[in-house]
């Protein structure tokens, strides 16, 4: 009775493991996604390649380089740095694995905490789109809209306020006026 308990105990952990590391191959994909569609006008690509480089260290002439000569899109320069960068190995390495592997079973292969790279893939996926929010805000005079001054087209009034990141330059009463 010892023995079998065991046997399912073991069995259901490495059920667990196994769906844990689907999920995160998933939530991989979905962050490779999001930044290959940030990336389809030329301000775009900027953001994503200059967001890629900070979460890598790669320079990014070294991404425009890699990215030619791979076909890869801008999520899967991305994970494949990211791989690369944690294991130690070539982009070339991670290039040459790619062709007959998947990110997840990679990143495994290379003793990889997936998690780990998921979490850092979503950080350039939100720097990026960060820097979209910044660059919008700053063209439209608006400022942050979730705190801060808030002024210029669109706005009630000049000053201080908070509200939603939807109504901006909204305060929603609550800030100073002019």
């Amino acid at each position: 009775m010892k023995t079998l308990t065991l046997v399912i105990s073991a069995s259901f952990l490495m059920l667990c493991a196994a769906v844990s590391r689907a999920d995160d191959e998933s939530d991989l994909h979905r962050a490779a996604a999001s930044i290959n569609g940030q990336a389809i006008t030329n301000d775009g690509r900027t953001r994503v390649l200059n967001s890629i480089s900070t979460q890598t260290g790669v320079p990014v002439a070294t991404l425009q380089a890699e990215k030619s000569s791979t076909g890869y899109g801008f999520g899967e320069l991305l994970i494949a740095n990211l791989l690369a960068s944690a294991s130690g190995k070539s982009f070339d390495d991670i290039g040459a694995m790619r062709k007959t592997e998947g990110w997840g079973k990679i990143a495994k292969d290379l003793g990889l905490n997936l998690g780990k790279i998921v979490s850092k893939a979503h950080r350039a996926d939100q720097a990026a789109q960060n820097a979209q929010i910044g660059q919008q805000n700053g063209q439209s005079g608006q400022g942050n809209s979730a705190f801060g001054l808030s002024h210029g087209p669109g706005s009630n009034a000049n000053g201080m306020g908070f509200g939603p990141m939807n109504n901006p330059g909204r305060g929603m009463g609550h800030g100073h006026g002019p």
